[in-house]
């Protein structure tokens, strides 16, 4: 699996996700604003009118005032007239600027949602390419340690075989001759031997079997290397070269029964291996 294309395609999924609940939102608001907005005109109209209405009947009612008082033509009519239409002035000037703060209020309004949808779209995407860096690091990581062990594995079953050969060739070439000879070639077997045990004992340490051992990676290593150690002396093996891979890539460095027992179950399920390979493979794990 190519994790740097998976990891890719989560972070456009991620944005896009994060583009559209934010686009929600802003339409949401601008759609608000707009029927918010598409009031204001008919309001205020509305307003002026009832001002000039308001105005017009006074007028009407303050003639009529000086008629049945007979002052109709004196100059009081005139001083009001004069201050009726100031009056009527200054309150369509009111109710003007009332207007035009309700429109800009709009405007104000309508900006700050841009720049919220704006400066929400920035953070979205810087969270999730901390995310992709972060994720991108997690997995080389995790790669590199597989690979690392895979190595371990790999030197440890060489290092066994070659100190196992070699101790053969050893005991096989010993025998026969004088009695100096007999003595040189007991010399040579009790080196050979002193050899042998101290490359077994240096690989069994370097395996893991060493109770000092306690860092977290020693202990995923000691499970890999102690396969390694069985599948040398056990020459049956796995069924199938499918077995033995699905036990390389999910069965080693296991620290659980549990997640032994899940790993086999699915291997069971997939048809991967088979119930002899499982009952093998407890065996291995020093469960029975």
């Amino acid at each position: 699996m190519d994790y740097k294309k998976e990891l890719n395609n989560l972070r456009t999924a991620q944005k896009n996700a994060a583009v559209a609940d934010l686009q929600t939102t802003r339409d949401a608001s601008l759609s608000n604003l707009q029927a918010e907005e598409a009031k204001i005109k008919p309001e205020y109209a509305a307003q002026r009118s009832t001002a000039n209405a308001n105005n017009r009947v006074a007028a009407r009612n303050f003639q009529e005032y000086l008629a049945n008082t007979g002052r109709a033509n004196s100059g009081i009519g005139a001083q009001y007239e004069m201050s009726r239409q100031n009056s009527l002035q200054n309150g369509l000037n009111a109710i003007n600027a009332a207007e035009a703060q309700s429109v800009a209020d709009i405007a104000r309004r309508r900006s700050d949602v841009q720049n919220a949808y704006n400066t929400g779209l920035a953070s979205a995407n810087a969270q999730v390419e901390a995310n992709y860096i972060q994720n991108l690091l997690n997995q080389a990581q995790q790669q590199w340690e597989r690979e690392f062990a895979q190595k371990q594995f790999n030197e440890s079953v060489r290092q066994y075989n070659l100190n196992r050969q070699d101790a053969l060739k050893k005991g096989f070439s010993v025998g026969g001759g004088s009695s100096r000879s007999g003595r040189t070639s007991s010399k040579k077997t009790s080196k050979t031997a002193q050899v042998t045990n101290a490359a077994v004992n240096a690989v069994n340490n370097f395996l893991g079997n060493s109770k000092t051992q306690k860092t977290t990676q020693n202990t995923k290593q000691n499970t890999a290397n102690d396969y390694a150690v069985k599948q040398v002396r056990s020459p049956s093996g796995f069924s199938s070269k499918e077995a033995q891979n699905y036990y390389s890539k999910n069965l080693m460095g296991l620290k659980t029964k549990s997640q032994l027992d899940n790993a086999i179950a699915a291997g069971l399920r997939s048809g991967a291996i088979d119930k002899n390979d499982a009952n093998n493979i407890y065996k291995m794990y020093g469960i029975n």
